[in-house]
């Protein structure tokens, strides 16, 4: 009988471990995520196909939009760029691949709307000043924890820039024999040129599968090396007159923005 009661007790102390061991293992799968372990296998063997970004920044400069130009008043000045822009709204699209977790290549652009600054050079008091700008260009980007919730990345990329600028606005100008008279100028210009470098920082917080969001900060360097436009001046009661605007040399700029973007993603 003594060995029969034992028997039975061992039993149910090893029914009883199982029965806990299982209700473990059972509330430890509830309670497990099952995301990350996904994301760890589309890291290890997948996580590659189109991307899509989109991202708004603030952008700020230093250098030189050109050196050597012609003044109003016919003396060569150079100028900078903190001295013709207070800063700018780069809104960014990007298109690419991402060719397995790490590695990403694809094309980035920018509008950017340029908030002038009144100065003497390039716009005058008085004066109706817009300047806008395109940038673009290919980049490629190399992720650091694309299996994590928050993954890290730089980037390198080089591009385009495209300066749009018009102003316009009524001033005294001398005419023959003395004296002034008003006149009405409107000047067009595309100063254009490389963008040598470009370096990007950032990181995507994954919202869901295939949506991210995160901070981005970007520099570069370079020239505007060409310059197209026509400047017009118009007299009352006299045929305007067109002419090209004047040469200037080149000067070197750096351009930086800070600011988010959304990743839409087809993996």
């Amino acid at each position: 009988m003594a060995m029969r009661h034992c028997w039975t007790l061992s039993v149910i102390a090893t029914l009883g471990v199982s029965g806990t061991a299982v209700a473990q293992e059972s509330e430890t799968r509830e309670s497990s995520p099952v995301e990350p372990v996904e994301m760890d296998v589309r890291a290890a063997h997948g996580m590659a196909g189109p991307q899509l970004a989109v991202g708004i920044n603030l952008g700020l400069g230093a250098g030189y939009v050109y050196k050597d130009g012609t003044s109003r008043t016919g003396t060569r000045e150079d100028l900078k760029i903190t001295d013709a822009a207070n800063a700018s709204l780069p809104l960014m699209l990007e298109l690419g691949y991402r060719f397995n977790p790490r590695f990403y290549a694809g094309l980035w652009g920018s509008w950017e709307k340029v908030f002038t600054k009144t100065n003497d050079i390039s716009c005058p008091e008085g004066f109706d000043c817009n300047n806008s700008q395109w940038r673009f260009g290919p980049e490629g980007r190399f992720h650091f924890k694309p299996e994590s919730g928050f993954d890290p990345w730089v980037g390198l990329a080089v591009g385009l820039e495209f300066l749009k600028s018009h102003v316009e606005g009524t001033t005294q100008v001398p005419v023959p024999g003395g004296g002034t008279v008003a006149a009405n100028i409107d000047t067009q210009v595309t100063d254009r040129g490389p963008t040598f470098i470009r370096l990007s920082a950032g990181g995507d917080v994954r919202l869901t599968r295939y949506v991210a969001f995160g901070p981005i900060v970007t520099a570069s360097l370079g020239s505007y090396t060409v310059r197209t436009g026509d400047q017009t001046l118009s007299i009352a009661g006299l045929p305007g007159q067109t002419s090209p605007v004047s040469a200037v040399d080149d000067g070197f700029h750096a351009l930086f923005t800070l600011g988010v973007r959304g990743v839409f993603r087809t993996f």
